[in-house]
């Protein structure tokens, strides 16, 4: 028998800690609706779950630095609301869907502390022009930083393979739907005009007129990219299968399966080691270890991230009347949460090595 364990029970201790170093959460905030008004809260808010990527007051880091009058001048209110509640899919930036409305407020507050917006105006007209003639302008002004595909680098979500060690900052993936659903054509249009100063971001109203700017906007509009991937919902983080063979004989045929997968098998490790003294360690709960060195290093360079869910573990447990489960992750159900398809196609294969071993096992 498969059971999918359900929420919050079912997330092993690696992809909770994965869960908050990702988001920046407790498990105490996702349940925190708590109205929030003041700019002090704000700051505290944005400190808990913004700083790690944007560094205290908003100064940079793997994030943009919000904080320069450049960046935090170019984004309207409405801009920054959207961007907090839908992230960036696939990308560093991720939707905070756990936040109250007056959470995100009392955000955006704060972060007009550092300045008001420059835009003259800020409308949702929509650029009408030539997709075809902004291609061109687009390959001979913006493609070195923002991909050739806008996606901000050739694979990836940013971490380590976006950007040259020189540059302070990641370009954006101007594909991105969350970038594109954030920002209106007019504030597109005044970031390429007037750049950001102290970023990598040049300003082009000296170079570009004010109509093959048009023609750039109408071919970024054009190349918006739609995710196939589904975000997680309650969908369990954890399998567990019910052995039909001892612990014992269950241990040696996951074993022997997983070699003949041509996975390489670490030294088995008891559940409990490390937590407990040796002589207290149940020797009846073990974790098999094992990898395939190709699919590791395919996953990594799509999202380094995961490498805390590496490397492949099935845990044996024997319960007190006798019953043998075998545990892994839902590697699938943990791919969600990067909303990234790359990662998913690179988890799928994972998660089927993991159903053809457990369906040899059971057989």
């Amino acid at each position: 028998m498969i059971t999918k364990l359900p929420l919050p029970f079912s997330i092993p201790l690696s992809a909770l800690v994965l869960v908050t170093l990702i988001f920046g959460i407790s498990t105490s905030t996702l349940a925190d609706t708590t109205p929030v008004n003041s700019t002090q809260e704000g700051e505290l808010l944005f400190k808990k779950h913004c700083t790690s990527c944007h560094g205290i007051n908003g100064t940079g880091s793997i994030g943009l630095p919000l904080s320069k009058p450049s960046v935090i001048q170019s984004m309207t209110n409405d801009y920054i609301h959207k961007t907090i509640r839908s992230g960036r899919p696939g990308r560093l930036m991720p939707a905070f869907s756990q936040l109250s409305d007056d959470d995100v407020e009392a955000i955006t507050q704060f972060m007009r502390t550092w300045g008001e917006v420059k835009l003259i105006t800020d409308t949702a007209e929509t650029v009408i022009a030539d997709p075809a003639k902004g291609k061109l302008l687009y390959t001979a002004h913006c493609q070195q930083c923002h991909g050739k595909q806008l996606q901000g680098s050739d694979e990836g979500t940013g971490v380590t393979f976006s950007r040259e060690r020189k540059l302070a900052i990641m370009a954006p993936a101007l594909n991105n739907p969350g970038f594109q659903d954030a920002i209106s054509d007019h504030a597109l249009l005044h970031i390429i005009q007037q750049g950001r100063e102290g970023t990598p971001m040049l300003a082009y109203k000296e170079r570009l007129s004010h109509t093959d700017t048009h023609h750039l906007i109408s071919y970024i509009r054009s190349q918006k990219r739609t995710l196939a991937t589904p975000k997680t919902g309650n969908e369990s983080f954890t399998i567990i299968v019910d052995s039909p063979h001892s612990f014992d004989e269950t241990v040696k045929l996951i074993q022997e399966t997983v070699r003949s997968h041509n996975f390489r098998v670490f030294p088995n490790r008891f559940l409990e080691q490390g937590l407990t003294d040796e002589f207290s360690v149940n020797k009846r709960q073990i974790i098999i270890r094992f990898c395939n060195f190709n699919k590791l290093y395919a996953a990594l360079k799509i999202e380094p991230r995961i490498g805390t869910l590496l490397p492949c573990k099935i845990t044996i447990v024997e319960n007190e009347d006798g019953s043998v489960q075998m545990v892994y992750t839902h590697v699938e159900a943990v791919s969600k949460i990067f909303n990234n398809d790359l990662l998913a196609e690179a988890f799928k294969e994972i998660e089927e090595s993991y159903s053809d071993i457990i369906d040899e096992v059971t057989l």
